[in-house]
């Protein structure tokens, strides 16, 4: 919600996701019809809600430029438990949603670079946030920590697969 905030301040047009819409609606209120934030609820595990959420940001505001992966999904892990399920819901949630929603997006800047003609100079940026879980360990957390690991394997492996698009990568 920070980072939407400093980039709304200073102008960009901002599309918040969140599977939980009044969550969304009580942490934006009005401002969100009013100005350059707009908010979108779905399950963006779901590869359907991820094309609504492209069209519904291309439909408010002509084009994305930078993708935020921020959203994270934690949950305690029974690591020797063979039924714990943690690694997988968190898998799907963390990795496959982020990874998805990044490839949709690259497609759609990669897609507007050419319907604008533009040959030279970065045509978007995607950003993840990254967790210091991926370089600790925690019994507790093992579902959370190998989502986000591979989280970043994925980020890097976007990172060498988009350069040649034009589209800057960068895990912080």
């Amino acid at each position: 919600l920070a980072i939407a905030r400093h980039f709304a301040d200073r102008g960009a047009n901002v599309m918040c996701a969140d599977m939980d819409e009044k969550r969304l609606h009580a942490e934006l209120g009005d401002v969100a019809e009013e100005g350059n934030i707009r908010y979108f609820a779905g399950d963006l595990r779901q590869r359907l809600t991820i094309a609504n959420l492209v069209s519904a940001t291309i439909d408010a505001f002509d084009q994305v430029d930078i993708l935020v992966n921020a959203s994270r999904q934690m949950l305690p892990s029974k690591p020797l438990d063979p039924s714990d399920i943690s690694v997988q819901t968190l898998l799907d949630q963390n990795m496959f949603a982020a990874l998805r929603l990044s490839q949709a997006v690259a497609k759609r800047m990669i897609q507007q670079a050419a319907e604008d003609g533009r040959d030279e100079g970065p045509v978007g940026s995607i950003i993840k946030l990254s967790s210091i879980a991926t370089q600790q360990e925690h019994p507790d957390l093992l579902g959370y920590s190998i989502s986000a690991a591979a989280l970043d394997q994925a980020t890097r492996s976007l990172a060498v697969a988009l350069a040649p698009e034009r589209i800057r990568v960068n895990a912080v």
